[in-house]
């Protein structure tokens, strides 16, 4: 959830409250408040798969930052090899270069103990396939010095396309609430002036939740389990945080980092991603779910909260209104449920 969602849900919401108002109105204006409602629904759609992909290479950037450090380990280890074999190739070389006049047929005519002479012919031949042995493990060596330091150039590629990748996500995100703005100003005066009072009504609403006069009825006790009570507290005490991309706590969240360490409480441990957290767990319907069961949301799916019970979820929503207490038949389509619990 970015920037996007913060124009968007409040829109939504306000485009719902004023639909009403204008009831009596021509159809051709309620023809362009639903197409406003529909587009800008579209637009927090969009907005919430910009959040999920932001993640994932964000968790791309961060595997490839730890490989690349064992990438500098492992050539660091691997050059202090090659630069001693080095040293030994080097005196090899030298001591043979200062025997090259002397062969062995001329020791074996030349020695006067003929004994002698087979040993010192056997004992050089075995330093020549040692010599051998040598060249060979200080070639391969230096072959796969060179495959690391390839290896590591391609993690630092992959750096490079990751940070740049996250760079335009947060740009496509500013272009999303660009569009709202847009689409907002093409309304009439009379509909931008209830949207504002609308928009005003929901963020004092959301300021009260903050400060502790929360607009809904609490949620029920948690019947379903020890694990599922510890997790719906933990849940609301966070109720007021604020978003922040990539977030996992202690004092800000994003909506799949808000869940993974709602989880790591009671010592399930799951990736930062909507879509990777909807694989865990066992699907549950709408009509079935209990309190601590993850609720999905917008294709992907592309965000991720927490069902309370009593008909509400707790999740990290966005920048505008941070992590919320809110019934979860809101603005965001519902895809489904999973419980780990």
């Amino acid at each position: 959830m970015s920037r996007v969602n913060r124009t968007a849900a409040a829109l939504v919401s306000a485009l719902l409250v004023a639909s009403l108002a204008w009831l009596g109105q021509p159809s051709a204006q309620a023809d362009a408040l639903s197409d406003a409602k529909a587009k800008l629904s579209q637009l927090q759609g969009e907005a919430s798969q910009a959040d999920e992909q932001y993640n994932q290479v964000n968790a791309s950037l961060t595997a490839a930052q730890t490989k690349l450090k064992q990438d500098q380990d492992a050539i660091t280890a691997q050059q202090a090899k090659v630069d001693q074999l080095r040293d030994q190739v080097a005196i090899v070389s030298l001591q043979q270069f200062q025997d090259r006049g002397i062969t062995s047929t001329a020791v074996l005519f030349t020695s006067g103990d003929q004994n002698d002479a087979l040993n010192t012919f056997i004992v050089s031949s075995m330093v020549a396939d040692t010599t051998t042995a040598l060249l060979q493990t200080y070639q391969l060596s230096q072959a796969s010095l060179a495959d690391m330091e390839r290896s590591q150039q391609a993690t630092v590629d992959s750096i490079k396309t990751d940070q740049q990748r996250l760079k335009d996500l947060k740009a496509e995100a500013s272009q999303k609430v660009q569009q709202a703005q847009k689409l907002v100003d093409q309304l009439t005066a009379a509909q931008q002036a209830a949207l504002a009072e609308a928009a005003a009504a929901l963020a004092a609403s959301t300021r009260s939740s903050v400060s502790g006069a929360v607009s809904y009825a609490p949620p029920p006790p948690v019947k379903n389990g020890a694990a599922a009570a510890a997790i719906v507290s933990w849940a609301m005490a966070r109720v007021g945080l604020p978003y922040v991309y990539g977030g996992a706590g202690p004092s800000s969240y994003d909506c799949s980092g808000f869940t993974m360490a709602a989880y790591a409480t009671v010592g399930i441990h799951l990736p930062h991603s909507a879509s990777s957290q909807f694989n865990y767990g066992k699907p549950v319907s709408q009509a079935d779910l209990e309190p601590g069961d993850l609720v999905f949301f917008y294709g992907g799916p592309g965000h991720v909260g927490i069902y309370v019970g009593g008909g509400m979820i707790v999740d990290a929503r966005n920048e505008n209104v941070g992590v919320v207490y809110k019934p979860l038949n809101g603005s965001m389509p519902f895809v489904g449920a999973r419980r780990l619990l």
